[in-house]
């Protein structure tokens, strides 16, 4: 059968020779980055190794031979007096590394009880970086002894969670579906899972292979925890959401994400939208996560009471819950956390008077998303939720129009914001425009972090305005009057617009930190990364694409303002 090809410097994520400066490598000598790319350099065994007493004797006078060593060249290393010898450095790290592996070929892992070499199999599998990884590591533990395959086998857990990533009659996938046993499910596949790994060609699914899946996947329907599907093809797609519907109650079911990748057609066609599928015929009862890029559903049969995270994408107005329907959906998810809507939300139509919208009050709602939708539709969203917590804000693909009276909408709307995130937002350039972009930013005080891409030299340059230009005499007179209060007669200082946002430099304040991701740090020019550099208090690098800690710290303090009895 043919299978995507591995290639095992994958999992350990370090280059395939060691070629960094000597600095460099002194700083990482001792980092299992290093220890990693030493284990990936040696050769895999090309037979079994029986261990005889002999042998193990063998390992143990090695052992002996290598604390001597490490002795000997840390006693050379107090001789130095302080001063630094890579060359000493280098053997020192060789001559630990060497007692590590001789120390472990010679633990009685093997002897270990069961359960304890299981939850070693799980940490194995789970600390790998992908689902292909993930799934060499569990075939290399069968692939390892005897006693290892009994052991692995055994534990449902170790393949419960299934990335089908070969291909049609997915043999190995499947073969995991069966070793899973009555354990709970998360399952990822759909048409286009493999081709981009492996290069390589392969027949298009067609509903026969689907059904193929199904047919073994479905009769499980009652443990699957975890449901993430990807199609190109739209007859495969719906084909998929019918059978779940009705195959049986998914009761444990937590996620659900669906994705129609074809950007043809871009939005969920209206005729399909006409005949709308539940996620299921039964209760749902455990729903905490749907996602739904390119299809709809029945939202009238939808439970949404414990959802956590609703993320809607690429829905035509007739697919979309109505405005009341959407109202209802919020009012019932109390515990809404995270809400991301992109050319989708409730259906709108223009002479549906504001007033008569029904606003919900979300107390946990922190994360929010609205994109690729016109300024008329995203206001109207806005008038559906009172989320006055929220504190990470996406504004994403916002083109084509004037977006200044969205601008104004969310004026005091988010007064706990903490991070901005502005990708393509257009707005045009004047004077009413920088007002109500100002007032905007001042009523987000708390904010803290601004990621910005394909914005205009106009939004950036609103961040250094002078707030207090466009307050109103009533304002001015408030601040004057409790400056006065808390100073006495010193001279006013006027306020900072922003005053917690510490990234980049406005107002004569300069950001404290400026982040890059590591692969575009090669195309930016030497003389404007030295002036980066000098104008910014710090240029971290981020690998790839991921998260600053500054953001992950967001984040993290975000989930812990919520409601935990939600």
């Amino acid at each position: 059968m043919a299978q995507a090809q591995y290639h095992p410097h994958i999992v350990y994520g370090t280059p395939p020779q060691l070629d960094w400066p000597p600095e460099r490598v002194y700083k990482l000598w001792w980092t299992d980055e290093v220890l990693r790319h030493a284990l990936s350099a040696m050769p895999e065994p090309t037979k079994a190794i029986v261990y005889s007493s002999k042998t193990l004797q063998e390992l143990r006078d090695s052992l002996r031979l290598s604390d001597t060593r490490i002795a000997q060249l840390e006693e050379r290393l107090k001789q130095l007096s302080g001063r630094v010898s890579l060359e000493v450095e280098k053997d020192l790290y060789g001559a630990r590394i060497s007692r590590k592996l001789v120390f472990w070929r010679d633990f009685p892992i093997r002897q270990l009880p069961i359960e304890i070499l299981a939850t070693i199999f799980r940490y194995v599998v789970w600390s790998v970086p992908g689902p292909f990884e993930a799934n060499h590591t569990r075939r290399s533990l069968t692939a390892t002894c005897r006693h290892f395959r009994e052991v692995a086998i055994a534990d449902q857990n170790l393949w419960n969670a299934i990335w089908f990533l070969d291909v049609y009659p997915w043999q190995r996938s499947l073969a995991f579906l069966e070793r899973s046993g009555t354990s709970l499910l998360d399952v990822r596949f759909g048409d286009k899972e493999h081709p981009f790994r492996s290069g390589k060609e392969y027949p298009p699914m067609t509903v026969a292979h689907l059904d193929h899946l199904l047919d073994a996947l479905l009769a499980k329907i009652s443990q699957i925890r975890v449901l993430l599907v990807r199609f190109e093809s739209m007859e495969l797609v719906e084909h998929f959401m019918k059978r779940f519907a009705t195959a049986g109650p998914p009761t444990l079911l937590e996620r659900y994400e669906v994705h129609r990748t074809s950007a043809k057609p871009y939005l969920w066609p209206p005729e399909q939208a006409k005949f709308p599928v539940p996620i299921s015929v039964h209760p749902t009862p455990k729903l905490r996560w749907l996602c739904l890029d390119g299809v709809s559903i029945d939202f009238s049969k939808l439970h949404p009471t414990n959802l956590h995270t609703v993320n809607l994408r690429r829905m035509t107005l007739l697919s979309c819950p109505t405005s009341e329907k959407f109202s209802e959906i919020l009012s019932a998810a109390s515990g809404l956390f995270n809400l991301g809507l992109s050319a989708a939300g409730p259906r709108w139509t223009p002479v549906q008077p504001v007033a008569r919208i029904r606003r919900v009050v979300m107390p946990n709602l922190r994360d929010l998303l609205i994109g690729d939708m016109g300024c008329p539709f995203s206001i109207f969203i806005l008038n559906h939720f009172h989320a006055p917590r929220v504190m990470v804000l996406s504004l994403v693909h916002l083109r084509g129009q004037d977006y200044s009276a969205m601008l104004a909408a969310m004026t005091g709307l988010f007064p706990e914001l903490q991070l901005l995130s502005l990708d393509t937002l257009y707005v045009t350039n004047s004077d009413e425009t920088t007002r109500a972009a100002v007032l905007w930013l001042e009523s987000m005080p708390c904010l803290k972090m601004l990621k910005v891409n394909g914005a205009k030299r106009f939004i950036l340059d609103v961040f250094g305005q002078d707030p207090t230009q466009y307050w109103t005499q009533s304002q001015t007179d408030t601040y004057i009057r409790a400056w006065k209060e808390k100073h006495g007669d010193r001279e006013v200082v006027r306020p900072v617009l922003l005053p917690n946002l510490e990234y980049l430099q406005a107002m004569g304040r300069p950001f404290k930190t400026a982040y890059t991701p590591d692969v575009h740090l090669k195309t930016i020019p030497a003389e404007e990364l030295e002036k980066i550099r000098d104008s910014v208090g710090e240029l971290e690098i981020m690998d790839g694409m991921k998260p600053p800690s500054v953001e992950l710290d967001i984040h993290r303090g975000m989930a812990d303002t919520v409601d935990k009895s939600v």
